[in-house]
């Protein structure tokens, strides 16, 4: 995978640092900052198993020139090819969330840093779709 196709691919990614919209509890947001966390940390702790976790059952990933994974287990092993071939670090940014009981949507910013130097290699937008599924959040489309 090169650089380009990573920045396209995390374009459609995860959650984190959120800065509150207008009339939304606080409360939501601590959520949605937990939730970024727990995919950085994955991801960069080169973590597929926590990774995949992260990810309903029927989760869908889109890929910009790589295609469609559908389902935890073919998302785990498309990310375990991934860290692989491009071992980077990624940062993300929340823009903007909106939160109800049981779904989040999450906009931002990513950046793509060199895991040995931390130049940065690119970065771009991200939407990312979070469910409550048995009282435990799961992203279920990027």
């Amino acid at each position: 995978m090169t650089f380009r196709t990573l920045f396209a691919s995390l374009a459609l990614g995860a959650t984190a640092l959120a800065t509150p919209a207008a009339g939304q509890d606080p409360a939501d947001q601590s959520q949605v900052q937990e939730l970024a966390n727990r995919w950085t940390a994955a991801y960069n702790s080169v973590d597929v198993p926590a990774l995949a976790d992260l990810y309903a059952d029927d989760a869908e990933l889109y890929i910009h020139r790589e295609g469609r994974f559908i389902g935890q287990a073919s998302i785990g092993d498309y990310w375990a090819c991934d860290m692989g071939r491009a071992n980077p670090i990624t940062e993300l940014n929340v823009t903007d969330s909106v939160v109800d009981s049981e779904m989040m949507l999450v906009h931002g910013n990513y950046q793509v840093l060199d895991r040995n130097t931390g130049v940065p290699l690119g970065g771009g937008r991200f939407a990312h779709i979070w469910v409550l599924d048995r009282d435990v959040w799961v992203d279920l489309q990027w």
